[in-house]
């Protein structure tokens, strides 16, 4: 009994070690923001009805879930000869031994079924169409043709980190509104900044691997410049979202606020472009996104 008891423990310690490795596989710091911004796109879509649409809330959680961490599991597969290339990726459970090959791509398979599939299910058919399409972007024109072969990848692989926002949206209703498409806009804008910034901090390892992010390919100067103008955007787009009379004189305010540091940050960094200056601008603009959302949700509620 005892060695069957400690069998039975070893079995529950080992699922539970392989469920943590898949689970940071999937690389959840990437997709988490990714399922916020949807999911207050399906609950500004609610609107007043928020008590009554909780299950579609529900579901446009999990399928966002499943659909952003079903590829970023299947661009993990595809870049595993990149990552094990690259110090700051090489420790991944793929590059690092921890999964097979064959496992990492059925577990995106998987994920991504259970992404469309339900929303189908539902009846959820503009939803599952965009789904489709961020994971089409995602996977396929960003990773698959675009990553290795040119700078403004992060541009075109940008539109799939918008679709959150419309997939959350046309979850909870099929009403037509230009709420969530500028809310896309936003993420669209966003993207570059996030990831040119992280990019600089590891431009030696992108050289490396081969790949030609854009603070690789061009100088600093014009890498700050870049991300500048980018942020620049940003901030001016996010007030846009007010005259627009998508939400309060509140929000305006508070997206004023906001920018000022967005913008401190970007010219801080566009004047000396350092390692430091970079993970500030990154770090700021993550949360810069995440509270105009809550911001744009909220204010928008009341």
């Amino acid at each position: 009994m005892l060695i069957i008891y400690n069998i039975d423990i070893y079995s529950h310690v080992e699922i539970e070690r392989k469920i943590l490795i898949y689970f940071k596989y999937t690389k959840p710091r990437v997709w988490i923001l990714l399922v916020y911004v949807g999911t207050v796109g399906a609950i500004i879509a609610a609107g007043a009805e928020v008590a009554q649409k909780l299950y579609l809330i529900t579901l446009a959680i999990f399928t966002l879930i499943a659909g952003t961490a079903g590829a970023e599991a299947i661009t993990n597969y595809i870049d595993r000869d990149i990552d094990s290339r690259m110090r700051r990726t090489a420790g991944r459970p793929l590059p690092a031994g921890q999964i097979t090959a064959a496992g990492a791509q059925i577990f995106g398979y998987v994920l991504i079924s259970a992404a469309i599939i339900p929303l189908v299910l539902y009846g959820r058919y503009y939803a599952a169409i965009f789904m489709f399409a961020g994971i089409f972007d995602n996977v396929v024109i960003y990773s698959f043709l675009l990553k290795r072969r040119t700078p403004w990848s992060v541009i075109f692989g940008g539109f799939s980190g918008g679709f959150p926002v419309i997939i959350g949206w046309y979850t909870v209703t099929n009403n037509f509104s230009i709420t969530p498409f500028l809310l896309f806009l936003l993420v669209i804008i966003w993207i570059p900044i996030h990831i040119w910034s992280i990019a600089y901090l590891y431009r030696e390892d992108y050289s490396g691997a081969g790949v030609p992010m854009l603070p690789v390919v061009f100088s600093e100067r014009a890498t700050s410049w870049a991300i500048t103008i980018s942020s620049l955007l940003l901030s001016v787009f996010s007030l846009l979202l007010y005259f627009a009379g998508e939400n309060s004189i509140i929000y305006l305010n508070l997206a004023i606020i906001l920018s000022i540091p967005l913008i401190y940050y970007s010219i801080r960094f566009m004047k000396k472009p350092t390692r430091k200056t970079s993970l500030a601008l990154f770090k700021y603009s993550s949360m810069y996104l995440a509270i105009i959302f809550s911001a744009f949700m909220i204010l928008g509620l009341v």
